[in-house]
């Protein structure tokens, strides 16, 4: 009966640590867990191109109920 109770728990404690290794995702790592309010700690925005601002300037003139 404890081999029964010891496989078992064995059993578990496998699935246990395979969920466990699964469950962090490669996105989820190396990621900014502390935080200071107020200050985004995340990647610097990619700039805009001149043509980039422009096309944004004529759709929001588009969007205007003049």
């Amino acid at each position: 009966m404890i081999a029964i109770i010891r496989k078992f728990f064995v059993f578990l404690s496998l699935l246990a640590l395979s969920f466990g290794l699964i469950a962090c995702a490669e996105e989820e790592q190396n990621r900014v867990l502390s935080y200071e309010k107020g200050t985004y700690l995340g990647q610097e925005d990619q700039k805009l191109t001149e043509a980039q601002l422009r096309q944004l300037v004529l759709r929001s003139k588009g969007q205007s109920a003049d």
